[in-house]
């Protein structure tokens, strides 16, 4: 038999209810999802509103039949909303003799609770690529250097001359006037450059 997939949401909100054993149990459980005129109206309960009869019965009575979903795939930008940290996630492990949920989420080399993890905003992932190409460089973000090659909006390629970047704008030699670094684009650093 192929296991029902559920959200994490979703087995957290039945972990949560059958904990209060005195309120809730699998038969009330059932009996209240059952009936459809009571939806389930607490916000962190909603999620069990998408979840059908038959999967809140398996969920239950059948621990082997379903699986939970993971909240992140490899290779997806997260952030750390503790530390403000973004990075892609690596690896899932489990951590032996934890309590409760033992699955954790790695990311720059640094193991973290799923729960302390959200998705990088668009945003969030430009900026943090753009954060790294420059640290590759040894250098802060756009920060440009006399003697850099770079193409231009228009697809020219230039050496930047003279920089003004607390303006941000760059100067051209060959191409008289100064320009706005957000329309450069770097093709050679120039501590990279064999003609120096």
């Amino acid at each position: 038999m192929e296991k029902i997939q559920i959200t994490k949401e979703q087995d957290k909100a039945i972990k949560f209810l059958l904990e209060r054993r005195n309120e809730w149990n699998e038969e009330r459980l059932i009996r209240y999802h059952a009936n459809r005129n009571d939806k389930w109206v607490s916000p962190s309960l909603q999620c069990l509103n998408d979840l059908t009869l038959n999967d809140m019965c398996l969920r239950l009575y059948a621990p082997n039949s379903y699986e939970v979903i993971p909240q992140f795939k490899l290779k997806e930008w997260v952030v750390n909303i503790h530390s403000g940290e973004i990075g892609q996630v690596e690896a899932f492990t489990n951590v032996k003799g934890a309590l409760g949920n033992s699955e954790r989420v790695v990311v720059n080399n640094v193991v973290n609770y799923p729960d302390s993890l959200r998705h990088a905003t668009p945003e969030e992932i430009q900026q943090e690529k753009k954060r790294r190409f420059w640290s590759k460089l040894g250098r802060e973000v756009d920060e440009w250097k006399e003697g850099d090659i770079v193409s231009v909006d228009d697809g020219a390629i230039s050496t930047i001359e003279k920089g003004d970047v607390k303006r941000n704008k760059v100067y051209f030699e060959c191409r008289p006037g100064y320009y706005p670094i957000d329309k450069l684009r770097l093709a050679v650093p120039v501590e990279q450059r064999l003609d120096k």
